[in-house]
């Protein structure tokens, strides 16, 4: 057959067969070609995606097929239709498998940056959270991603989180009782940190905040919520990303830091009242043992009521140098019994009318070497903490007694006891660990029971606890045996009016006091007592007054005044009198290490009697033949 034969009669302008008819299907499929033709070319052109050559190769196919169907009507588009088609045909040969190639490999790459970014961002110790949610609605966010160190911070796994909303893992609630302490923030704070971490999930701005988190098992650790909204390919947000740190520790050293720094604060206010209600003490109680010496008989009811006040006041004192931990160790040897005896009153009023305070004593003394105002601070710290393991009221029970543990040396025993609700054994193992404590912030320091451990083991001595839930908690303090007899409050009574005049005769001492009630109660007794006085109210006049005196024997001065100290003073009176014996008064008892450079001088704390004041002045001129070290 001849290959004209071939020709097709609608591509012969020879032949004259006219053009078929035009039909309503042929013209919408004409169309839609074009449309599609049109919309391809644009996608192609718009796009910078590796699916861009597709959509080029696809839209060149769409056009060859548009063109096919317009030479139903114009016969000679049909080579370029089929020119076309042949391009697309080519194209779709050469450059799709080289594209295909390219995207494979760009999807290979980024599977390796992702598989990256997941890796970095598992091993950071920070936790990371991503939660997809509307973002005008904070309560619908739902978590879809969160790392390992998420997990360590909430307690939650990977798979648990998924599909949780965020606000679970920053609630007001928590655990009451843990180890580490963990600052707990009051109710109202708590619930104002949930609200600030919600609006944060749900609004437009990276936002950074602490708050109060609950891990699974209830537990409570401080944590910072790094918040920032992530858009997608289109500016919306579609996702909040939200970087989790744990803070606990850091709360814990800045909570430490501020009890420090409170104690601090409360040693230096201790002291400094003690030292001014220290010389009102001097001299109401000095003046009423120059009352009962020079008027015996009828007042002696009422200078002992006096005294009594006194002992109290002092007592009370010591007790708030001891708190703040302003006043040193001075063991003696001390009567358990009478010390609880002295305590219970104190006791009482300080624990409460729902708290009943009950004393159970030895038949017996039962004696200990320990300094008085931290025994004191023992029994103190013991009970406050029955106290506040018993809520609702209930016993607090102190007793003494001789304990022998079987091949143990005989010790002074003190048991506190109460009927509160008890310690786990969790609890029990830590409660002498310094800042521990299971009190919410500003109920406790954590100090009170590391402060008691400290000053048993201080004097020699052990303590213990048994304790059971719900059925309450027992201390024993076990101190070394004392064999030596009690020493009373005070160790030397008044002297008789002629027992004075013998010890300070033809004794010239100079007085130096800044505070006027206290000099002149001084000068009375040492002069009922012989001795011939010179007073000055600060350094500066007693120096004035130096060379004008024949002699001086003794120096009595006050440790701590305005311009040229005690200790200064005494240097430099006995750079010209060396035979000058010392003694140092002070209201501040922590003033007894300041002494070491002052050969044989003594030290007399206030509050004192004029008795107690003879007696250190005749030990201190004694003590000038053996230049014996500082003493009190």
């Amino acid at each position: 057959m001849p290959l004209s034969s071939l020709r097709s009669p609608a591509l012969d302008p020879g032949v004259g067969i006219p053009p078929a008819p035009v039909a309503l299907a042929d013209v919408v499929l004409l169309a839609t070609a074009a449309l599609v033709t049109l919309f391809l070319a644009y996608q192609a052109l718009r796009r910078s995606d590796p699916l861009r050559p597709v959509c080029g190769v696809v839209a060149l196919c769409a056009a060859a097929v548009a063109l096919s169907f317009a030479a139903r009507f114009v016969p000679w588009l049909g080579w370029p239709a089929a020119g076309v088609g042949v391009l697309a045909g080519t194209l779709m040969v050469v450059a799709f498998p080289r594209r295909l190639a390219d995207a494979d490999r760009g999807r290979a790459e980024d599977s390796a940056r992702l598989a990256l970014l997941e890796a970095a961002v598992g091993a950071s110790w920070d936790g990371v959270m991503i939660a997809e949610a509307d973002p005008t609605d904070a309560a619908g966010l739902r978590v879809v991603y969160a790392n390992r160190a998420f997990e360590q911070i909430t307690g939650y796994s990977a798979e648990e989180a998924l599909g949780l909303s965020p606000s679970v893992f920053c609630q007001a609630d928590g655990s009451a009782c843990q180890y580490p302490p963990t600052p707990d923030p009051d109710e109202e704070a708590a619930v104002a940190a949930l609200a600030a971490v919600r609006a944060a999930l749900g609004g437009n701005e990276p936002v950074r905040l602490e708050v109060p988190s609950r891990r699974k098992d209830g537990a409570r650790v401080w944590a910072e919520w790094q918040v920032v909204p992530v858009a997608g390919p289109d500016g919306q947000l579609t996702h909040r990303v939200a970087v989790i740190r744990d803070m606990t520790e850091r709360k814990q050293l800045e909570t430490q830091l501020r009890e420090s720094q409170k104690m601090e604060a409360v040693g230096r206010l201790a002291g400094g009242i003690a030292h001014d209600f220290n010389n009102l003490l001097t001299v109401i109680r000095g003046n009423a043992e120059l009352v009962a010496a020079q008027y015996p008989g009828p007042t002696d009811e009422l200078v002992e009521d006096i005294r009594t006040a006194a002992d109290r006041a002092t007592g009370l004192v010591r007790q708030l140098l001891a708190f703040g931990r302003r006043q040193p160790a001075r063991p003696i040897v001390l009567d358990l019994n009478e010390a609880v005896t002295d305590m219970a009153g104190m006791l009482r009023r300080l624990l409460g009318e729902r708290v009943t305070v009950a004393t159970v004593l030895s038949p017996e003394p039962v004696r200990a070497r320990i300094d008085r105002g931290q025994f004191e601070q023992v029994v103190m710290n013991l009970a406050v903490n029955a106290k506040d393991a018993m809520p609702t009221g209930g016993t607090v029970t102190i007793a003494t007694a001789a304990a022998c543990p079987a091949g143990v040396t005989r010790f002074a025993r003190v048991t506190v006891s109460d009927t509160g609700v008890g310690m786990s054994p969790q609890v029990r193992e830590k409660i002498f660990e310094p800042f521990f404590t299971t009190k919410a912030v500003g109920k406790g320091t954590g100090l009170g029971l590391a402060t008691v451990y400290g000053i048993v083991n201080q004097a020699g001595g052990r303590i213990g606890v048994d304790s059971v839930v719900g059925a309450g908690t027992t201390f024993r303090v076990d101190l070394p045996w004392c064999v030596e007899a009690a020493q009373p409050r005070s160790s030397v009574m008044t002297p008789t009016p002629a027992a004075r005049q013998l010890a300070g005769r033809g004794r010239t001492l100079l007085l130096v006091e800044d505070e006027d009630a206290v000099r002149k109660l001084a000068r009375n007794a040492l002069e009922s007592a012989g001795y011939v006085v010179r007073e000055a109210a600060n350094g500066e006049d007693a120096l004035a007054q130096l060379p004008v005196l024949a002699s001086v024997d003794l120096l009595v001065t006050d440790l701590t005044m305005p311009g040229i100290g005690g200790r200064e003073l005494a240097r430099l009176v006995r750079a010209e009198r060396p035979n000058c014996g010392v003694v140092f008064i002070s209201g501040y008892h922590s003033d007894i290490g300041r002494l070491d450079s002052i050969p044989s001088a003594v030290f007399l704390p206030k509050p004192f009697t004029p008795a107690d004041l003879l007696r250190m002045a005749g030990k201190a001129l004694n003590r000038m033949t053996t230049r014996a070290p500082a003493t009190v």
